[in-house]
């Protein structure tokens, strides 16, 4: 058996430069995903990589239907129905959002490259 092992990598452990809330779908230092603890600038916390998450879209008149995969907007911040350059997919749609509120449940995707530069 292998030795070299660490760890599962459901969850790892990141020291975001800013804020961030438990349970709040965001990006810190390339990886996208859900801080456990609320944590101040600097402190570390455990990032959940996987796992269906209760999180919100914002619709804006288009409800994404289930299996939509969602991109995080690396200029908002935020999850977003299509893609730039330099977003990454980061959730797929498990229920439909809500037309008033955008709540859903999501399935955090593997981590990958940013949309426009995936490996040929």
């Amino acid at each position: 058996m292998a030795n070299n092992f660490k760890y599962s990598g459901k969850r790892i452990t990141l020291a975001p430069a800013a804020p961030v809330a438990s349970g709040a779908l965001c990006r810190v230092k390339g990886f996208v995903g859900i801080p456990m603890t609320n944590r101040v600038a600097g402190e570390s916390v455990a990032f959940a990589l996987e796992g269906v998450w209760g999180m919100t879209v914002a619709v804006q008149g288009v409800v994404p239907s289930i299996g939509t995969i969602l991109y995080w907007d690396t200029t908002t911040g935020a999850l977003s129905i299509g893609a730039a350059n330099d977003d990454y997919p980061a959730v797929k749609v498990v229920t439909t959002p809500s037309s008033s509120t955008g709540a859903f449940d999501g399935l955090l995707l593997p981590q990958g490259r940013p949309y426009g530069q995936e490996q040929s």
